[in-house]
């Protein structure tokens, strides 16, 4: 049937898009800790976020600033002097439509999975796609059939039903699939209007290492290298570039790209990714970097001066693997590096493995702008399964091997069990064991919830020593929305250790204090962290504020409810404000107030509202609440009885018309004090009546009865 149109079923987005917003606004995210150790001066860190946000963006400063309670003595002798250390300064604006963001001063560049980020200062332009939340970017699965006649289409996963849509005669290709990730296998049904059933069942392998044909990404980042973060306040290198690019060739292959470059170094790469068919995702890369100077690791640094040892018989950190006998090779510009890695995930297992090996004058922008070595290989392998069922607990093995600048090596196994036990409890056991060494690590937990939503935990533990420590532990979490919670542990051993503290959660700020430490050397600390905010001219004090917030505003209106995503986050204060803090930015989420318990004199023309918000933003969304004068009034003709159901009624001051229902009574709302009522007569003749109402009345009025008296000379022609 080719003459017939082609059925789009899902397209690609698994929810509706909604265009994010902001008001204009500051903010003030803070974190004050305290501390008194038992040897050691006391003292306060606080750490500091500023914010202004509009529709252009949001510009934010974050850094700490330490306070020496007690004189504390630096090196030489001199006291370490109290100070402000500054973290990250920068704009971001985001394009939704383009789906670009752009960043104005620091900031960490993207990269893949064969490279490195560089913190640096400058400018930075990357593809974004947080800002859509319904768009899905890797391929998903898809089935094309046709349907003769009118049918429905249903879609099982793994035995477990997906979806069901309707579809025309015709061809259709089916895309409305949930996100899912892995191999699996999947049912169409299609069944015609008389039942007839059509099913095809069919593998799949969905991977979300790869984007979706013609779908590309991007990353460009212009400026320094910054060096010395969370030390210095802004210790920027030589003028640096950062770039990184995917695309979708196909839905089964991603080709991508990177490059650097800074004064004395330039570097690039390949790599691709690769659906292999239902068995899993290959991966691999290849970069090369040309610098003007060898590898230095800051160890061989001295005085300024790079010391290069070159012991025969005795490979150095200069000196390649394969060259045993000492030969100098420090002066090598020029490296590379190659990646081969493969996954493969399903509902029965999982298993990856991913190599990495660099020749020795291998550099990137990081390690080439802070003096420090990158690893000549690496290879891990990790498998997960549940071998017993899958309600009988996940194993996990992995293996790890490092091989350093310096060729020493660091190989690691690892094994865990982990299962659930009677009703929400639960156990954990590891083992790790450093390969080439004596010793082995261990550790057996169990986790037992005690109802009222305390869980008590015990475990053992060993170290590499041989040194075994009892762990015993008690929590409760503080409630989400607001309460106590608190923390107690205890671990014995060679050296025992206590640890207790509670938490308080309010709307307005989170306090936290506690002790930890061996026994008689205890540290005593202390938190508060919370959020300023200045918005729709009020000032609001909330728990910390990491991403978006909203403030819903019903016009003055105290004491109403509101919902956000159907769950009750309290109610508005005096001024009709209640900030909702921490909701997630670009997702698109309902937000209502519940006008049930509000008197019957007070109406909300708007109840609820989808809203999004842009990142790093809050937006006011308003419910205008009013209070209205309502009244029953009960109408009766010049013979005192009730008018005739269904007789038209008009409210002359807001015009509003309305028809008698029975017992000779109307309803109007948003009336005025006085009013007038126009009524109109079986005989076609006009009457009027007038009223008045109680404007400090809560509810809604009776009123009447009132007599309509027709004339003559009110008849309509």
């Amino acid at each position: 049937m080719p003459w017939l149109p082609k059925q789009d079923v899902g397209g690609g987005n698994l929810m509706n898009y909604t265009v994010a917003q902001s008001s204009t606004g500051l903010l003030l995210n803070y974190d004050s800790y305290y501390t008194d150790p038992h040897e050691g001066s006391r003292s306060v860190a606080t750490w500091m976020e500023q914010r202004l946000f509009s529709n252009l963006g949001f510009i934010s400063n974050s850094g700490t600033y330490r306070y020496n309670i007690d004189t504390v003595s630096g090196e030489g002798g001199s006291a370490v002097q109290d100070r402000y250390l500054r973290y990250d300064t920068f704009w971001r604006y985001s394009d939704e439509q383009d789906l670009i963001s752009y960043q104005l001063g620091d900031f960490v560049s993207n990269s893949l999975t064969w490279s490195n980020s560089a913190r640096m200062g400058g400018l930075r332009i990357s593809r974004n796609f947080a800002l859509r939340p319904d768009l899905v970017t890797y391929p998903l699965l898809q089935y094309s059939g046709t349907a003769a006649v009118p049918s429905t289409v249903d879609l099982f996963l793994n035995g477990f039903k997906a979806s069901s849509n309707n579809l025309n005669s015709g061809p259709f290709t089916l895309t409305n699939v949930p996100y899912i990730n892995g191999a699996g296998e999947a049912t169409i049904v299609t069944t015609d209007a008389v039942g007839r059933q059509v099913s095809t069942t069919v593998p799949f392998y969905v991977s979300n290492t790869l984007l979706r044909k013609n779908l590309s990404d991007f990353d460009v980042s212009l400026g320094a290298v910054r060096q010395d973060y969370g030390i210095s306040n802004g210790d920027y290198s030589d003028a640096a570039f950062s770039g990184i690019y995917r695309y979708g060739l196909s839905n089964y292959l991603t080709l991508s790209g990177h490059t650097e470059a800074t004064q004395g170094l330039a570097l690039g790469g390949l790599g691709a990714d690769i659906a292999v068919g239902t068995w899993g995702t290959l991966s691999l890369s290849g970069s090369q970097s040309k610098a003007n100077h060898p590898p230095v690791a800051t160890s061989d640094v001295v005085n300024d001066q790079i010391v290069r040892p070159n012991t025969p018989g005795m490979p150095g950190p200069n000196q390649d693997i394969d060259n045993p006998l000492g030969t100098n090779v420090t002066d090598k510009k020029d490296g590379s590096q190659y990646t081969l890695g493969y996954s493969y995930n399903s509902t029965l297992f999982s298993f990856s493995a991913q190599r990495a090996s660099r020749t020795v004058g291998y550099q990137d922008l990081t390690s080439y702008t802070s003096n420090t070595r990158l690893s000549r290989k690496s290879d891990q392998a990790t498998f997960s399964a549940s071998p017993f069922g899958s309600n009988n607990g996940t194993l996990g093995l992995g293996y790890y091997d490092v091989q350093a600048y310096d060729n020493s090596h660091t190989r690691l196994v690892n094994f865990s069990y982990s299962r659930a036990l009677w009703g929400q409890s639960s156990m954990f056991v590891s083992l790790n064991k450093t390969l080439g060494d004596n010793g082995y690590s261990a550790q057996l937990q169990f986790i037992i919830p005690l109802g009222s939503d305390i869980s008590l935990n015990a475990g053992l533990a060993r170290n590499n020593n041989g040194h075994y420590q009892q762990q015993v532990g008690a929590s409760k979490p503080a409630p989400t929305d607001g309460g106590m919670g608190w923390n107690l542990a205890y671990s014995g051993g060679g050296d025992a250790y206590q640890q207790a503290d509670v938490t308080w959660k309010t709307r307005y700020a989170t306090l936290q204090g506690g002790i930890f430490g061996p026994q008689g050397e205890y540290t005593n600390w202390a938190d508060l962290s919370g959020s300023v905010v200045f918005m729709a001219n009020s000032w609001f004090l909330s728990d910390k504020i990491n991403d978006a917030f909203i403030v819903v505003d019903t016009d003055n209106y105290a004491g109403v409810s509101v919902l956000y995503e159907n769950q009750k986050m309290g109610t508005t204060d005096s001024n009709g404000h209640l900030l909702i803090p921490s909701i997630s930015s670009y997702y698109p989420a309902k937000v209502e107030i519940d006008t049930l318990p509000l008197p019957a004199d007070v109406v909300a023309n708007q109840v609820n509202n989808r809203i999004a918000v842009k990142q790093g933003s809050g937006m006011v969304v308003k419910f205008p609440v009013q209070k209205v004068l309502s009244a029953n009034i009960t109408l009766h003709d010049s013979t005192g009885q009730p008018l005739k159901l269904g007789t038209l009624v008009t409210e002359q001051t807001t015009q509003q018309t309305t028809v008698v229902g029975y017992d000779g009574l109307v309803y109007f709302s948003h009336l005025q004090s006085h009013g007038q009522l126009s009524i109109q007569q079986d005989d076609r003749s006009m009457c009027r009546v007038d009223f008045d109402l109680n404007p400090n009345y809560h509810s809604i009025e009776q009123v009447g009865p009132l007599v309509c008296q027709g004339s003559a000379e009110e008849k309509k022609s």
